[in-house]
């Protein structure tokens, strides 16, 4: 596979999973507002707008339909969604060829329903995001099951696995590290629970859990369930074995640096203990999580992607 290929693949990938993450958070938190006070909205805003962007502005209630501007359809936010899924359509254009035509049409489609989107125009924003989670959910599908699951696949599965899990970090350290974070209040009992639906793990912490809602419990099942698609561990397993199938042809030597530090990650969310984290050092593994993400994506880049022709020779 041409490496300018895989890149956009990759690329397309990351932006398409962070544009999902985005919409999710924006309809959860708009749809719990109601249900919160004002300094806990307020709060739980500061931790939305830090998960996207990484900022830590102060909130108003007058704020909301700026802020949601900001996230969702301002084109000089970078990280904005309406940023995302452009990004994702410009990578996907370059690669038109790689794609069938059900991939782009649904791609395309939902470009051009947010394009000249703003927040003020939109009577029922919670409404509109659940329907672009739905929109990104049936491109995920199609793209499923109408490509062919071979290298160019499985660089999709390695951006969307590793977006994937820098951003379920970034989350958890939110909340689990509010203060180191810059947020100064600590999360409650509804941050606990919309944490769990922020990444469409309510329903199935309940299955595993039961309805008590535990700190501890929902670290665990985040960070360590190797069933549930939204926990780290679950994505780490995908990037490990994705990293598997790309460039099988490679020679063994450049191969081998992204091999090591893939069985580094693998380790670090296999055989950690909860027990242990919960007593203080959480943030550290958020934190040396993502930057082994960072790493293997530094990794694949020099060893695939962006290597030069002495390289080869």
């Amino acid at each position: 596979m041409l490496s300018r290929v895989a890149d956009s693949l990759y690329w397309m990938s990351r932006y398409l999973e962070r544009a999902e993450h985005t919409a999710r958070l924006l309809a959860v938190k708009l749809e719990t507002t109601a249900e919160q006070s004002r300094e806990d909205a307020e709060s739980a805003w500061v931790r939305v707008l830090a998960a996207v962007s990484e900022e830590h502005a102060p909130v108003t209630d007058s704020d909301v339909l700026a802020i949601t501007q900001h996230i969702a359809f301002d084109q000089m936010n970078g990280t904005s969604l309406l940023s995302s899924v452009s990004f994702a359509r410009d990578n996907a254009r370059q690669v038109r060829e790689q794609l069938t035509i059900e991939v782009w049409e649904n791609l395309n489609r939902l470009y051009l329903k947010l394009r000249d989107l703003t927040a003020a125009e939109v009577s029922s924003p919670a409404m509109l995001f659940r329907e672009i989670l739905q929109d990104l959910h049936a491109l995920e599908g199609v793209t499923y099951s109408t490509l062919s699951h071979g290298e160019g696949w499985y660089f999709l599965e390695l951006g969307k696995h590793i977006e994937r899990a820098q951003l379920i970090c970034r989350l958890l350290d939110l909340h689990f590290g509010a203060a180191r974070a810059g947020i100064a209040v600590e999360a409650n009992y509804f941050d606990w629970l919309v944490l769990l639906k922020f990444c469409s793990a309510f329903e199935p912490y309940c299955k595993v859990y039961t309805a008590t809602i535990q700190p501890e419990k929902i670290a665990e099942f985040l960070l360590f369930d190797a069933e549930f698609p939204h926990s780290v561990r679950f994505s780490v397993d995908r990037v490990c074995d994705a990293l598997i199938h790309v460039a099988p042809g490679a020679p063994p030597g450049r191969r081998a640096t992204v091999e090591r530090l893939a069985g580094r990650l693998k380790a670090s969310a296999d055989f950690t203990q909860i027990e242990e984290l919960m007593s203080g050092s959480i943030d550290r593994f958020l934190g040396d999580i993502a930057k082994q993400c960072e790493k293997i994506h530094d990794a694949v880049y020099a060893a695939y992607i962006a290597y030069g022709a002495e390289t080869v020779l």
